[in-house]
């Protein structure tokens, strides 16, 4: 049986230190990124809606 080729990924060990820009993460407390994404989110899915049903009142209202 043929051994397996090694890769230089093989030694490559990966260790992710806090920085000191971000702040600590604390679970009890909600992330203001997210809380601006769920809010970007919501505008624009009420900007979506509130298109949408003046499409559809248009198209109702059309002359025959």
């Amino acid at each position: 049986m043929a051994r397996p080729k090694r890769t230089a990924e093989d030694g490559i060990q990966v260790v992710l230190e806090p920085s000191d820009r971000s702040p600590a993460y604390d679970p009890s407390k909600r992330d203001p990124r997210i809380v601006d994404l769920v809010r970007l989110l919501a505008r624009q899915a009420a900007r979506e809606f509130v298109e949408a049903e003046w499409e559809r009142e248009r198209r109702d209202h059309l002359p025959d």
